[in-house]
């Protein structure tokens, strides 16, 4: 390591903008784990919760148990999700994120009839 410098070549010369790429929010999410959302029971966040982690985009989860048909509020922690009232994913259906973002409730056609989630943007 220490006759690293002993080489010649300059770091400050080095060309690295055709190697690098910029990469959007969701893309970097992605990279670090995934879409990840936070479904509450309860309003503004309240009541038990369950975090989902999709880490590729497509991948969705039927919601079973006390969540099926539960949820009142969501945080999205990473990338961009839809939530639909089915738990094969079809019905009504609302499309939440991207970035972090929160919803402290669902409107009222929402509110305790959401059974599926998928990342559309992992």
């Amino acid at each position: 390591m220490s006759n690293i410098n002993n080489h010649g070549v300059s770091m400050n010369n080095i060309e690295l903008s055709p190697h690098l790429q910029e990469l959007t929010c969701e893309q970097a999410a992605a990279i670090q784990g995934g879409a990840k959302i936070q479904l509450f029971l309860g309003a503004n966040f309240t009541g038990k919760s369950l975090l989902l982690t999709i880490n590729k985009a497509g991948l969705s989860k039927k919601l079973t148990g006390q969540f099926n048909n539960s949820i009142s509020s969501a945080k999205v922690l990473s990338g961009r999700w839809v939530l639909n009232t089915n738990g094969d994913g079809s019905g009504l259906f609302v499309e939440i994120g991207p970035r972090k973002a929160q919803y402290p409730r669902f409107e009222k056609v929402l509110n305790n009839t959401i059974s599926f989630a998928k990342a559309t943007v992992a």
